[in-house]
């Protein structure tokens, strides 16, 4: 399961998404912290949005209330997008929101200076919600701090529409899916395989099963303790690449 974690000391936002094309299952759990939780900030709570979606172009129009919605590029006036992950370059250049973010995605290359602008304007439009200390990941997670008393249901979502403004929704997934998995290599395979190199499975552990049971979240690990911290460091670093 390829997992991008959104995870926050203050009203935490945690997802869980996918690569494009494959489902995206979000879970949510919900913490207060109070001062009987000794180091912690009492103001601290935690709060996730709990969502399985398949990141897929679609297109509706402003109705006559006002409300925004997306609208999907024509595919006449999409670029042709031929690399290992075309496929999720073009879903998000379909459904992107913003000039920047097409501008970013056409030539199937996420550049050190487009991630940082991206994350300059991440860190500016949370900022109008007085949500500081944002830090953003290569891995594709990010960390922040909401004022005193915020509602949890309302910063998340602030989060996601500052991830739309600036792109933080495209560029930090795509990114964090590339440097991962630079060739876009079967997703099942390269954590089976990670697997049995981390001594948690059996030899013959194979791509068929671990798609079965990744599906019922319950693996055969004889140390669930050690397949566990096996399957977290799999899942960031699949092919080893950061070892």
């Amino acid at each position: 399961m390829l997992r991008r974690r959104i995870v926050s000391p203050g009203p935490e936002h945690t997802g869980a998404r996918r690569a494009p094309g494959r489902r995206i299952r979000s879970c949510v759990r919900v913490r207060r912290r109070t001062a009987a939780d000794p180091g912690r900030d009492p103001r601290r709570l935690a709060a996730i949005a709990c969502s399985v979606l398949l990141l897929t172009g679609c297109s509706t129009v402003k109705g006559e209330d006002g409300l925004a919605a997306k609208m999907a590029t024509p595919l006449s006036e999409m670029p042709s997008f031929s690399g290992a992950w075309a496929a999720e370059f073009a879903s998000m250049y379909q459904t992107a929101e913003s000039d920047f973010v097409r501008a970013v995605l056409e030539d199937e290359l996420i550049t050190d200076q487009e991630l940082s602008e991206m994350r300059s304007a991440f860190t500016e439009c949370l900022s109008a919600y007085a949500i500081t200390d944002v830090a953003l990941d290569d891995d594709g997670t990010f960390s922040l701090t909401a004022p005193d008393g915020a509602d949890p249901d309302t910063v998340k979502d602030q989060v996601d529409g500052c991830g739309k403004e600036s792109g933080e929704s495209e560029i930090s997934a795509l990114h964090s899916w590339i440097r991962r998995n630079p060739d876009n290599q079967d997703e099942n395979t390269i954590m089976a395989a990670c697997l049995v190199r981390k001594g948690v499975v059996a030899p013959s552990y194979s791509a068929d099963e671990y798609a079965e049971d990744d599906a019922d979240d319950d693996f055969p690990y004889a140390d669930p303790t050690a397949g566990e911290e096996a399957h977290r460091v799999c899942n960031a670093d699949p092919l080893g690449l950061f070892e």
